[in-house]
């Protein structure tokens, strides 16, 4: 039997619908279709769909952790090493990603994996009942909102990157409806970078006024609010940026742990109800669902991981004397990040003190500075940190290492370096076993972007390439 691979956009939601009737019927007849209207019928049914949409974004392809993964070894410039076996962490480590890579595959496909489950809970939004009906839309308008950003972060030029614009650089394909039959299946094309910006934003304001400010371990509307802070800090606008951080600050609803280190989990440690007040939003992983690819890529063997990331002296430099973030490594003949010593431990994916980062970041690069303000937001995260308060800087451009350095220390190994250094205009390196440089790249290097999977590109034609990949 010939076994056919279709593109992910296309039959993501066609897995969701089969998956709800297949322990029902033993001998099911060959179809092309689903009936929607068989499948999916009552308001319980979308909300059904709706944890399948967080259960798809959980998968270790997407925010298990090959997401943050990944983007953080395209960036890395030396401050950790790889010597493990997944050829696919080497590719990105040395900047020669090829389009087989089947991390970057993952990513891609988890991702439209996730939007076209979300897809399908909107596309039945008038099924659910009213008391559900705006926080079933806001959950699923956030998850869609969200990897549309991330997607797009990854697999296309960055928002202020100068080849070509955001209006003309490519994205990547926005597709906001299921898919129910084969022959239906959509051959896209790529939406432009200022198009997946403007849906995902759209996304995540219909989500922050549906969602409430507490809702157990799924999305509210503070993590809207902290995923629109993360997109207008990307694009540079600071003033929308300081509004929607101070949004999640001032709600009260969240507060920094007293101890850094225990903001993340331990071995042994109950996960399914992990969860602390710095938590923003985190996917829920368990031995049932699977396990955070971040303790697979970043952990000691002591503590379920594969021991295969160095971390390098580099790193260590950047922190201050005292600074507790700093007892945050296991040595086993080489040090090791402890964030992801559990094994089913739940990936946070967004934390309070990023809120602080942002605002400070914000604040000090609006047309009109408030260096007080910014500095009075880093000294919170430094206090928990146990280190003292900073020296301003007088400068704009001042400001911006001040920022980058405290993020380079309070949010190493969760996803964020990619981003950073293309907001930030700075170069990365590849670097050899022994910590030489190898090569370097700008910022705005087509390397520093992820290609669009071969796979894809062989199922729909209508897909271009990145520069630089065939």
């Amino acid at each position: 039997m010939k076994i056919h691979k279709y593109s992910v956009i296309a039959l993501s939601t066609l897995v969701m619908l089969y998956s709800s009737g297949c322990q029902k019927q033993l001998d099911i007849k060959p179809v092309d279709q689903v009936e929607q209207n068989d499948a999916i019928k009552t308001s319980k049914d979308v909300q059904g769909v709706l944890i399948g949409a967080y259960t798809a974004a959980t998968l270790r392809g997407l925010y298990g952790g090959r997401l943050q993964s990944t983007t953080d070894f395209l960036a890395d410039d030396g401050d950790f090493s790889y010597f493990g076996t997944f050829n696919e962490y080497t590719e990105l480590s040395d900047k020669a990603v090829t389009i087989v890579n089947q991390f970057v595959e993952g990513v891609w496909d988890t991702g439209y994996n996730t939007i076209g489950v979300c897809n399908n809970v909107l596309a039945h939004i008038d099924l659910v009942d009213e008391v559900n009906k705006k926080r079933v839309e806001g959950e699923a308008r956030f998850l869609r909102g969200m990897v549309y950003f991330d997607l797009v972060k990854a697999f296309g030029r960055d928002w202020n990157d100068t080849n070509g614009s955001p209006t003309t650089n490519q994205g990547v394909p926005i597709v906001l409806t299921p898919t129910t039959t084969i022959a239906g299946i959509q051959k896209v094309s790529r939406n432009t970078v200022a198009e997946v910006y403007a849906q995902a934003i759209a996304d995540l304001k219909v989500a922050e006024a549906n969602l409430d400010v507490s809702n157990g371990v799924y999305a509210t509307s503070g993590a809207a609010s902290a995923v629109l802070a993360r997109i207008y800090l990307q694009q540079k606008n600071y003033a929308e940026a300081e509004t929607e951080a101070s949004k999640v600050i001032a709600s009260g609803r969240y507060s920094l742990i007293e101890h850094f280190a225990d903001e993340f989990q331990y071995p042994g440690q109950a996960t399914h109800v992990f969860n602390t007040a710095e938590d923003i939003f985190a996917v829920q992983i368990s031995n049932q669902s699977g396990f955070n690819a971040l303790n697979e890529v970043y952990a000691a063997v002591a503590y379920g991981g594969r021991e295969e990331t160095y971390v390098n002296d580099q790193h260590f430099a950047r922190y201050e004397s005292g600074d507790t973030r700093a007892d945050m490594f296991f040595d086993d003949d080489g040090e090791f990040t402890t964030k992801f010593n559990n094994l089913f431990g739940n990936v946070v994916v967004i934390r309070f003190a990023e809120m602080y980062l942002i605002r400070a970041e914000a604040r000090s690069q609006k047309a009109s500075p408030d260096y007080a303000g910014a500095a009075a937001d880093l000294n919170v995260v430094r206090k928990r940190a146990g280190i003292s308060n900073i020296v301003p800087a007088t400068s704009a451009a001042g400001w911006i290492d001040v920022v980058e350095r405290e993020r380079r220390v309070e949010l190493p190994f969760e996803g964020f370096r990619l981003a950073d250094l293309k907001r930030y205009k700075k170069s990365t390196n590849s670097v050899d076993g022994d910590g030489n440089v190898v090569d370097t790249f700008p910022w705005n290097s087509p390397k520093l972007i992820f290609p669009i999977p071969k796979r894809e590109r062989d199922a729909n034609p209508n897909l271009t390439q990145n520069e630089g990949y065939q």
